[in-house]
C-alpha cells in the first residue's frame, strides 16, 4: 500500500488507457453515450480507466503514464471467424489466460441484439466493449454464469443492461483491482528503473 502513495497522482487516476479505433463512424452524441457509460461500468468496479476514441482525423495519443494500453476495434458487421455459432457474437478478445491486448466489437449483432431486446444499441455498445475489455484484462477464461461476464446475454441482462444494473461482479472486480494494481506497480518499479 505504501508503494502506491509513492506513484505520481497522473499514474493513479489513469492505470488503463483503452484506445478505442472507431471503423464505423459514430456520431459524436453516440461516441458520448459510448464513452460515459463504459467508464461508468468500469468506475462501478473501481478501475481507473481512460478512453480514447480514435478516428482518421482524431489519432489517439499515447499516455506515457498508463500502466496498461489496450486496444478495441469497432467495426461494421459480424464476426467472420464465428459464422457457425448460434447467433453472432457481439465481439471477440485475443487473449490468453492471462489476457491479452486488442480486441473487437462487431456494430451489426450489437445493433440487432439491442433491437431484440428494445435497448439502445450504444448502451449494449458499451457492455459488449467492457465485457471484451473483461477477457483482456481476466483473461480468455473469466466467463461467469451471472453478470457483466457472461458468455451469452439472456433477456433479463439485456433488461438490466437497460436499468444499468449489469456489473462486473465482485470477485471480477476484486481481479481487475488486483490487475490493474499490478500494472501500475509494474510500472512504478520500471520508472524507478530508469531514474538509476
Amino acid at each position: 500500500m505504501l508503494l502506491l502513495l509513492a506513484l505520481p497522482a497522473s499514474s493513479q487516476t489513469s492505470t488503463i488507457e483503452l484506445r478505442v479505433y472507431d471503423r464505423v463512424g459514430l456520431s459524436q452524441v453516440v461516441v458520448q453515450s459510448f464513452l460515459k457509460q463504459t467508464e461508468g461500468i468500469f468506475s462501478k468496479a473501481s478501475v481507473p480507466i481512460h478512453i480514447g476514441i480514435c478516428t482518421g482525423a482524431n489519432a489517439c495519443e499515447i499516455d506515457s503514464t498508463s500502466a496498461k494500453i489496450l486496444m478495441l476495434r469497432i467495426v461494421p458487421g459480424s464476426s467472420r471467424q464465428m459464422k457457425n455459432a448460434q447467433r453472432s457474437p457481439l465481439g471477440q478478445s485475443f487473449a490468453d489466460h492471462t489476457g491479452g491486448t486488442y480486441a473487437s466489437v462487431f456494430l451489426e449483432p450489437v445493433q440487432q441484439q439491442a433491437a431484440n431486446n428494445d435497448v439502445p444499441w450504444p448502451t449494449v455498445l458499451a457492455y459488449a466493449a467492457a465485457h471484451e475489455v473483461g477477457h483482456l484484462l481476466l483473461g480468455d477464461l473469466a466467463h461467469t454464469s451471472l453478470g457483466l461476464m457472461k458468455a451469452r446475454w439472456s433477456k433479463d441482462d439485456f433488461r438490466d443492461m437497460k436499468q444499468n444494473r449489469m456489473h462486473f461482479n465482485s470477485e471480477e472486480a476484486r481481479q481487475l483491482a488486483q490487475c490493474c494494481t499490478s500494472s501500475l506497480i509494474d510500472a512504478f518499479r520500471e520508472a524507478k528503473r530508469k531514474e538509476y
